[in-house]
């Protein structure tokens, strides 16, 4: 309602009871439904197909595990497909089980995911390169970011990188907390660790100590600092939060972990791990040997950036490929350009 209230009625869907989805399509009238990902409501298609509306799936996704148990149920997925008009899939694969469960061929494309888009992988951007001039951050140090974290990944980090310094003394440690709430906490916690660290926002007037840890108490800074870092852990993925976004790293190129609790992400980790481009870590002491051996292995830890950067620049422009394609569908002629949000 913040975005759209003052150019478009926003209401929940309702239930996918034929009574009420019939009078919501009759009064909404519409010449197109869309649906995300696999949002696929029988009683809602078969109203609009009614309407004279076409109908489209766009960032389709459909993982093997729905795969089979969509297909213990065949025939009726078969006949809730074969009324969409447009299935804009995610990839190859996912395409390929829409098209096996009934979907029209001619109708299934692949448009790559909307997650990707916007995701800025040229690590000489502007607001990078400022950062490392106010971080005093040289370029022969090698930059370990753990960012969206949550306790107790802060302190797991500072424990590993207490151990790993003294082996690489050019290794700096940059701490982002998910939740700004915890700044104070993350203070107290490297306060009580010895070690040298700095405020981000100290830094616009204030030299870091040499190989200072440095602590991102500031907001909207996380996808500007993700291209200076060389390793990178993603937080929020240790204990049942369900992990933060990997993409940002991802598309920078850098030799990214994770912990194994990453629902809300786990079709860009199968992408990611499908093709050796970031690795789980599933305790403390597999965190502190991931990074140990990206700093003792540098060639192997750029070569599992590059592979995650390929796999992102093979998803790039997933939305105007979805816009061209819902634009087809509905006939339509010639476009105002406009910035569709993810």
């Amino acid at each position: 309602r913040k975005k759209y209230r003052r150019r478009h009625a926003v209401f929940y869907c309702p239930l996918d009871f034929s009574w009420a989805v019939g009078r919501a399509v009759e009064r909404v009238r519409p010449d197109l439904l869309v649906l995300a990902e696999l949002e696929l409501w029988p009683n809602l298609i078969s109203a609009a197909k009614a309407q004279g509306a076409k109908v489209s799936v766009v960032n389709g996704r459909l993982s093997d595990g729905s795969y089979k148990g969509y297909s213990r149920v065949g025939g009726f997925v078969s006949r809730v497909l074969d009324q969409i008009d447009l299935v804009a899939a995610q990839d190859d694969a996912t395409a390929e089980r829409f098209r096996s469960l009934g979907a029209s061929a001619d109708a299934t494309i692949v448009t790559g995911s909307l997650k990707y888009d916007g995701a800025e992988t040229d690590r000489d951007n502007p607001r990078t390169a400022a950062l490392r001039e106010t971080a005093a951050l040289a370029y022969d140090e090698r930059v370990w970011l753990a960012g969206s974290t949550q306790a107790p990944e802060e302190e797991t980090c500072l424990r590993a990188y207490r151990e790993l310094r003294q082996d690489h003394p050019r290794l700096r440690l940059v701490l982002v907390p998910r939740h700004p709430e915890r700044f104070d906490e993350v203070a107290g916690l490297l306060d009580e660790s010895g070690l040298p660290w700095i405020r981000r926002s100290e830094l616009d007037y204030t030299t870091p100590d040499p190989g200072a840890v440095i602590l991102v108490d500031t907001v909207g800074e996380l996808g500007a600092w993700w291209g200076l870092a060389d390793v990178g852990f993603v937080g929020g993925s240790f204990g049942d939060r369900g992990g933060q976004n990997m993409i940002e790293p991802a598309a920078y190129g850098v030799a990214t972990c994770f912990g194994p609790n990453t629902r809300n992400f786990r079709d860009v980790v199968a992408a990611l791990t499908a093709v050796d481009g970031a690795r789980v870590v599933r305790d403390a002491d597999e965190l502190e040997a991931f990074v140990a051996a990206c700093l003792a292995m540098p060639i192997e830890a750029a070569g599992l950036g590059v592979r995650a950067q390929k796999l992102v620049a093979t998803q790039l422009g997933a939305t105007d490929r979805t816009a061209d394609a819902i634009e087809a569908l509905a006939g339509v002629e010639e476009v105002t350009p406009v910035r569709i949000a993810a």
